[in-house]
């Protein structure tokens, strides 16, 4: 696979759901310019500690374009880390899988971006 972006962003909220957390994020991306996403991570164990989840991502990019992604996978949490395994299936044709690392106490995240 190919890296195709790498990217740092902020966590701008968490949001408790039953059965989880929506953490929602934003930052630039690489081709895909300003991202806007959201993580619905949902606990599939007594500890909560990992799960499944579903979320949304929306990209402004720099021509104007506006693209949309729908995104799907696992994640684990260790102490205050969060990496979420994600495959992503974009409005513009494009299917990617990213990983990312969140620091709940930074509230930050890095990002990488692979394409399929």
């Amino acid at each position: 696979m190919e890296l195709i972006a790498e990217s740092k962003m902020k966590v701008t909220s968490v949001i408790p759901i039953p059965g989880g957390s929506t953490l929602v994020s934003e930052g630039n991306v690489g081709k895909y310019g300003k991202v806007f996403v959201s993580h619905n991570l949902i606990s599939n164990s007594a500890t909560k500690n990992s799960g499944n989840f579903d979320g949304e991502a929306r990209a402004l990019q720099e021509d104007g374009t506006a693209i949309g992604a729908s995104l799907q996978g696992i994640w684990k949490r260790e102490g205050q880390k969060i990496t979420i395994h994600s495959l992503d299936d974009v409005s513009n044709g494009d299917q990617n899988y990213a990983i990312v690392e969140v620091d709940m106490i930074e509230m930050t995240s890095t990002v990488k971006v692979h394409a399929i």
